[in-house]
């Protein structure tokens, strides 16, 4: 069964999917707003989670935003839309790439190539989205740099003194969950279906995420702040 064509009139406009609309409009809010606390930080892993969260917000809502219009302004509208939300979900990815790679090379400093080829791979998988018309590739590239952010963020758990790395874990594994509603389709109601429930999982996961990173980066400037202190830099 398919649900995309519940709608609500508004002044004679038909709004469809009005619930994920609204579960997008909380998610890309909260993460405006994490963004902003997040970036006031000098710690570039706190800044490089920020984007990452505020970019996957602005990303659902360009699909949200999609799916409430569909057709209604024209094909070229609808492509655009879907467009800028696999770009800023492609970027989202990269920066959930650099930000667990930032803070697992912060004692040796991450090599610049690395970085250039992930932004070089993120320009060939956005030609290929464009081409294709096909989600499954960035669905399949999230899942595999969530899976590199777990991994790096459970051995800072196991080997790192910062004290958020435990949520930040759990958010990881409850973002999961989303790909798998989605997947199945596994729906309460025509007016809370699988895209609502993945999307109020995606509002959990992000809400965990940040409380972790939170905590890291308190604890990454707190170490910061004793080495100036004991190795004060000369100006």
């Amino acid at each position: 069964m398919t649900f995309d064509y519940n709608y609500i009139t508004i002044l004679g406009f038909p709004v469809f999917e009005p619930m994920t609309l609204l579960t997008n409009t909380i998610f890309f809010t909260l993460s405006w707003r994490y963004f902003k606390r997040l970036h006031k930080s000098s710690q570039d892993y706190a800044k490089q989670m920020g984007w990452f969260l505020v970019l996957m917000g602005l990303s659902s809502m360009f699909g949200a935003v999609a799916h409430a219009v569909h057709y209604q302004l024209g094909i070229l509208p609808f492509k655009v839309l879907l467009f800028l939300m696999n770009a800023t979900s492609l970027m989202a990815i990269f920066f959930c790439f650099r930000a667990p790679y930032t803070y697992y090379k912060l004692e040796d400093g991450f090599s610049k190539r690395v970085i250039y080829l992930t932004i070089l791979w993120g320009l060939i998988l956005m030609a290929l989205t464009v081409v294709n018309q096909n989600f499954v590739i960035i669905k399949i590239h999230a899942g595999i740099v969530l899976l590199y952010s777990l991994i790096v963020h459970y051995m800072g758990l196991k080997n790192k003194p910062e004290r958020g790395n435990r949520l930040v874990v759990q958010g990881i594994l409850i973002s999961f969950l989303p790909l798998i509603v989605h997947s199945f389709k596994l729906s309460i109601h025509e007016w809370f279906n699988y895209k609502d429930i993945s999307h109020v999982l995606m509002i959990v996961s992000m809400i965990i995420i940040y409380k972790g990173v939170s905590l890291n980066t308190e604890d990454l400037q707190l170490r910061s702040d004793f080495l100036l202190k004991e190795h004060p830099v000369d100006l």
